[in-house]
């Protein structure tokens, strides 16, 4: 009877111990997350003391370890006479890397102690499925592009190529090979010289205005591939800008709020000085120094989404 207790009891310790040590295992793709991944995913693992901050945690992982292997194609592929463009391309893929985090999907989990650990997975062919849609559109607004008579359009183009160029090169790390260009380098970069630097205008201001408001607007123009003539002429037309500011009741103590209307006018096809942009801003401060400064900033961002509007 003692005997059976006995060989009863190591039996209950070994299993004991057994099971102690596979708790204490941790799964191998913690440690070689491409043991469980197919040759079509990428994979990384992230930690963190909950659920969410581990997820968050591999997702970032694989956000950096694709980035990686973007950027590492460009190595292969730059070119001495096109380095600038390939530098900006490549700002471009490390702030749009993780976009294609929608693809990725988080497998598997595990809790060890106070840790707990998340794989996540993107599937390549998803990811190169929603990049291909990207490239199509980017071609089809870089054709467009092409086909604008304006400094502007010409330089949205050259940035419109660079974050193309990213795109390919995320394909080519998803697929193995490149989309081919609708729009050529020398297409982008001849059409950029035939048209910045040859459009002058001659800027005025109408009314009362602080020099501020000339440099915001002249600023953005020459951002956009504008330079600026001393004159009017047959060649340079004549671009008349005017923000007038209208105070607007507040009820807010110590604040105010102001209407600020802009307008610019320039002649059209057939010569006729016609309003070519108009906008209002309400802004409020402390004074009408503050809102103005505030104005002057919606000014420049309204500017440059209504450029391609401009056809002088």
């Amino acid at each position: 009877m003692i005997k059976r207790l006995f060989s009863t009891a190591v039996v209950l310790g070994l299993t004991a111990c057994a099971s102690a040590r596979t708790a204490d295992q941790k799964p191998e793709w913690i440690n070689d997350p491409y043991a469980v991944c197919a040759k079509d995913e990428l994979c990384a693992v992230g930690t963190g003391a909950r659920p969410a901050s581990a997820e968050a945690s591999a997702r970032a992982g694989l956000a950096k370890v694709f980035e990686a292997r973007i950027k590492s194609t460009f190595e292969s592929e730059e070119r001495q006479d096109d380095a600038g463009s390939y530098s900006k391309a490549r700002d471009y893929v490390s702030e749009t890397a993780d976009v294609l985090l929608n693809a990725v999907e988080i497998r598997k989990t595990h809790t060890d102690g106070a840790d707990v650990y998340a794989l996540a997975v993107l599937d390549k062919p998803v990811a190169a499925r929603m990049t291909r849609e990207e490239i199509y559109d980017t071609d089809q607004k870089m054709t467009a592009l092409l086909n604008e008579d304006s400094p502007a359009a010409a330089l949205k183009l050259e940035k419109m190529y660079e974050q193309r160029r990213g795109l390919n090169q995320r394909y080519i790390v998803l697929t193995g090979s490149p989309m081919a260009e609708t729009v050529t380098y020398d297409q982008v970069y001849g059409n950029k010289k035939a048209r910045v630097g040859k459009h002058k205008i001659f800027l005025t201001v109408e009314g009362k205005a602080a020099k501020s408001f000339d440099q915001a607007v002249r600023g953005v123009l020459k951002e956009n591939g504008y330079t600026f003539a001393g004159y009017a002429s047959e060649q340079t037309p004549k671009v008349v800008v005017s923000l007038q500011s209208e105070r607007r009741f507040l009820k807010i103590e110590g604040f105010v709020k102001y209407d600020f209307h802009f307008t610019m006018k320039a002649p059209d096809k057939t010569g006729t000085v016609v309003e070519v942009l108009a906008a209002t801003f309400t802004e409020s401060g402390l004074s009408e120094k503050q809102a103005y400064a505030q104005a002057l900033e919606s000014l420049k961002a309204y500017l440059n989404e209504n450029i391609l509007n401009l056809s002088f």
